[in-house]
């Protein structure tokens, strides 16, 4: 990782180092030692050539991806090395390269990577390597952060040899599969064995005592137990406390090949000292460095520069702070910091792209214009990109945006100034908006209109009432002119309910609930063409009718259709309407509420009911069985026992029970001679208990008269877990192809 140079070459290359920012450099013993350039992340994909960008990198600050290299061939490897790669701060990803059949030339020496940053939760990513036959990183001892993927790999074996565990913290959420290993076609031989002999060590998981290596001719380094992460000489002898992974010397925080927290001039230390910053997660810098970095970002006007906060060196405030220039802190805001955008005199949000334009502004200069027409999950999008939006300078026009059910999204919005206005002197206006149904909530919202007039037309599933609401709120009552607000156009296709329906009733079990509500009829009996049940899963009490809506399919609530009572004749009193719902989650709370559906006519508009948004919680059930178990023997007297919760605990789960059962020897072990040499422990697989003929089951007619079994079907709960899997593994071939395929 370091060179050292003679007494008279140290003064030259102390001021070359010096003035490299992206070198680290240090003294030892007095005799300069200059680490080699630390590299920024690194991709190589169509061309060999790119290969030269990782010469003399020893630390790569970023990630590693390596991919689409189709037209090469194992040849064009094998001189291939670049033994000075020790670390990678975020992840490496291996995707479609062809003729690379082994990394143990190409990076012999690479010991961590931290995980900084992961690629979809992976920091070690090995996917579609067709010609790769092993991992070979015989130097790789600690993936700090993130779990590996390794898939679809034809020809790749030694992975049943790498004991994973001894590398990362957790291996549960790594994802090996669909490997040439997985097809137990590969003859998988350590160091030594040919020879009669194990050289490698031996480590137990799940079960399977083998020994542990990377490839034919490299044994997986493992170190003992005391050590820890902080990794061991190659006599076995621990590392100082500060190192990761590896080091020259035993309890020496300056020989140390990585560092468990910070670098700082050839030492690993747990913090940094005063007037020395946090960078990137691994190492200490100085003011200077910090400010040079600013500067050059500022030159090239990228919109991240790099500042100071909480003693770090990062690439932006984070949220709630502001730049202080003078001296590159951030200092928290008074309320929320202002971001000002200046969009000329309008801009028009046709689009999810165009709403992003506007993500986290607070203050827009000019006027807006909305105009969305469709779209997968509209409500959602606008309210990340448009929600901090406190205060619009000129006007706010919502014309023909069929996808939108409210103006929630805006839900900051508290100040139209109307500096400049449309056509007519109007401030706010809203034309042929067919699914509007809702300005804001007005119980949360407040809403200033500083100058002009409101304009509505054309909006038939608006009430009047919610219009009117916006008038008294918005301080615009009595501004408009008689044609301003259509009396016949808005709100003459809603419910426009001026009655409130009551539950009389309410039963619950843990997969069901039973309501019904007070009876309703309106003056004429035939205009009640029924009732509309609403609900959807409400962890919280903050529900609004409106909230998520669009009508691009984008509904959180389940609606149910429901028929009127009959009407009774004889002068008893109307029966209750109701509805059972069923195959609902146990132990969780759902919101609630009920509409009616009503015709209507020229004379009389402005009726219906419709409830409060109740919130009512299922009963508790059995859970499901816990997921995942993983047991291992550490001693010949203990077992541990790994596994996760149940998917779906079904009630707050206070305590698990653990039963077991002490089974009998098996018989060869006592049969074998454990003198042969190369002999292996018989592998043990579980039998299930026999049970009894009348207990037997899954046997068809068919199969009894030929005396053969058939195979299970998988249960509901299996097949769920292999739709789950497709869809995770989709979902991470999307990403994949999102992130690496790149237009030109």
């Amino acid at each position: 990782m370091a060179f050292h140079s003679t007494l008279s070459e140290a003064f030259v290359e102390k001021q070359k180092c010096e003035n490299q920012w992206n070198v680290l450099c240090q003294f030892e013993n007095n005799i300069f030692v200059f680490s080699l350039p630390v590299c920024p992340s690194i991709d190589i994909r169509n061309n060999m050539t790119l290969f030269s960008m990782l010469e003399n990198c020893t630390v790569i600050e970023g990630h590693l991806q390596i991919l689409l290299l189709f037209r090469t061939k194992a040849e064009d490897f094998r001189d291939l090395s670049f033994p000075m790669l020790t670390m990678v701060t975020e992840y490496v990803l291996l995707f479609r390269v062809y003729g690379m059949e082994s990394l143990k030339k190409l990076f012999p020496n690479l010991t961590v990577i931290r995980g900084t940053h992961l690629f979809f939760n992976y920091a070690l990513v090995i996917f579609e390597m067709v010609h790769l036959k092993e991992i070979g990183l015989y130097n790789l001892m600690n993936i700090t952060r993130g779990a590996v993927r390794i898939e679809k790999n034809d020809e790749l074996c030694f992975l049943s040899t790498i004991d994973w565990s001894r590398i990362l913290d957790s291996v549960e959420d790594n994802y090996i599969v669909a490997n040439k290993d997985d097809k137990k076609e590969c003859g998988d031989v350590c160091p030594g064995i040919m020879q009669g002999k194990s050289n490698c060590p031996q480590t137990v998981v799940n079960g399977d005592f083998i020994e542990r290596c990377w490839s034919h001719d490299h044994c997986q380094r493992v170190c003992p137990a005391t050590c820890k992460s902080q990794g061991c000489t190659p006599t076995g002898k621990c590392c100082h406390t500060e190192c990761l992974g590896n080091c020259i010397e035993p309890n020496n925080p300056q020989k140390c090949v990585a560092c468990r927290n910070f670098f700082l001039d050839g030492k690993c230390v747990e913090t940094c000292p005063p007037n020395y910053y946090r960078f990137k997660g691994w190492r200490c810098v100085t003011f200077d460095f910090c400010q040079e970095l600013h500067n050059k970002c500022k030159m090239a006007r990228e919109s991240e520069c790099y500042v100071i906060h909480n003693g770090e060196c990062i690439s932006d405030c984070p949220s709630g702070y502001t730049l202080n220039s003078t001296n590159l802190l951030c200092t928290p805001c008074a309320g929320l910091c202002p971001k000002i955008c200046d969009l000329g005199e309008e801009k028009v949000i046709d689009s999810v792209t165009a709403a992003q334009g506007l993500r986290g502004c607070t203050i827009v200069n000019g006027s807006l214009i909305i105009n969305i027409r469709g779209g997968t999950n509209i409500a959602a999008e606008l309210e990340a990109n448009l929600g901090l939006i406190e205060e619009i300078s000129g006007y706010l026009k919502i014309s023909r945006s069929y996808a939108l059910v409210s103006l929630s999204f805006f839900r900051k919005l508290h100040l139209i100034r109307g500096q400049t206005l449309e056509t007519g002197n109007y401030s706010f206006y809203a034309l042929d908006n067919q699914n509007l149904r809702q300005l804001w909530d007005w119980s949360k919202h407040n809403l200033t209109i500083a100058r002009g007039k409101l304009f509505f037309h054309y909006n038939p599933k608006l009430c009047l009432s919610e219009i009117h609401k916006l008038e008294e709120i918005s301080g615009t009552k009595g501004r408009q002119e008689k044609n301003d607000i259509a009396l016949k156009t808005n709100g003459d296709q809603a419910s426009c309910e001026n009655e409130v329906l009551k539950f009389s009733l309410i039963k619950t079990s843990s997969d069901k609930i039973v309501l019904k509500w007070e009876p309703y009829w309106p003056l004429d009996f035939r205009d009640l063409l029924g009732f509309m049940l609403f609900y959807k899963e409400a962890p919280f009490r903050n529900v609004t009718e409106f909230d998520g809506q669009d009508v691009c399919g984008s509904n959180s609530w389940t609606v149910v259709d429901i028929e009127p009572p009959p009407r009774p004749t004889d002068g008893r009193a109307p029966s209750h309407p109701g509805f059972l719902m069923r195959n609902l989650k146990a132990w969780t709370q759902y919101a609630i509420f009920v509409k009616t559906l009503v015709t209507h006519s020229d004379e009389q508009k402005i009726y219906g009911a419709k409830s409060e948004i109740i919130y009512i919680q299922t009963n508790a059930s059995v859970p499901t069985v816990p997921q995942d178990p993983i047991s291992v023997s550490n001693s010949s007297s203990q077992i541990i026992l790994k596994w996760k919760p149940p998917s779906d605990p079904n009630g707050n789960i206070t305590h698990y029970m653990v039963s077991w059962e002490q089974q009998s020897e098996d018989s060869e072990l006592y049969e074998l001679d454990y003198c042969l040499k190369g002999l292996k422990l018989p592998s043990r697989t579980w039998s299930p208990p026999l049970v009894d003929d009348g207990n037997k089951h899954n046997v068809s007619e068919n199969e009894k008269m030929s005396g053969e079994c058939c195979t299970c079907p998988k249960t509901d709960s299996q097949i769920q877990k292999e739709l789950e899997e497709s869809a995770f593994r989709k979902t991470f071939e999307n990403y994949l192809h999102n992130e690496v395929f790149v237009q030109r």
